[in-house]
């Protein structure tokens, strides 16, 4: 077992992320670091307050929590979407040097923040499930998440990695078609 750093939201700067290099796969990414003073984390790791959860879909695995109670939150996710945005927009050409430039990048943007919400993704696949950190009743859970616990107005804390931002190719060229959308992973579900 490793011990993964995470950053509170409410003391994460936004100015110290860092974007990475683009890895030239089948599945493109710029991954996200953190720096801050001596204190360098190869990833962007984040802890979100309590937050309600507005709905789940046990087939998909979208999990929608609502960021109304939480402006902090809302402005700091905000700001690191439409800061990642702002990097592709500026970035494009040098990351994807063969493919023409879009000018209305948002339009291809699968956004993580809609209106006053955050819209993540809990795997559905049950080996995965188990092995991501639950707490629930006062314990960790030793069977990973429990998706029927997961309902609408139940509070939960979620700490997350983003990963970076990931970009969808063409399924016969693999060429980039002008949609992304930021990666991200969760890494542990604390129901309140």
């Amino acid at each position: 077992m490793y011990m993964e750093w995470l950053i509170p939201i409410q003391t994460l700067q936004v100015e110290n992320i860092q974007l990475g290099t683009v890895t030239k796969t089948s599945k493109p990414l710029v991954p996200l670091a953190y720096k801050d003073n001596d204190i360098h984390f190869s990833s962007l790791s984040i802890l979100l307050p309590s937050l309600t959860i507005k709905n789940f879909d046990k087939t998909t695995g979208q999990l929608i929590l609502l960021l109304d109670d939480s402006h902090v939150t809302l402005n700091k996710l905000t700001t690191i979407q439409d800061m990642l945005i702002t990097a592709v927009t500026l970035n494009q050409k040098k990351w994807f040097p063969n493919v023409k430039a879009y000018s209305d990048l948002k339009s291809g943007f699968q956004a993580m923040i809609r209106g006053s919400e955050i819209h993540l993704y809990c795997p559905t696949q049950p080996e995965i499930l188990q092995s991501i950190p639950f707490f629930c009743d006062g314990e960790w859970g030793a069977g990973g998440i429990q998706k029927n616990r997961l309902e609408p107005g139940k509070r939960i804390r979620i700490a997350i990695r983003i990963q970076g931002i990931s970009f969808l190719l063409h399924a016969n060229s693999d060429v980039w078609i002008g949609k992304f959308r930021i990666q991200h992973k969760i890494l542990g579900i604390l129901m309140n």
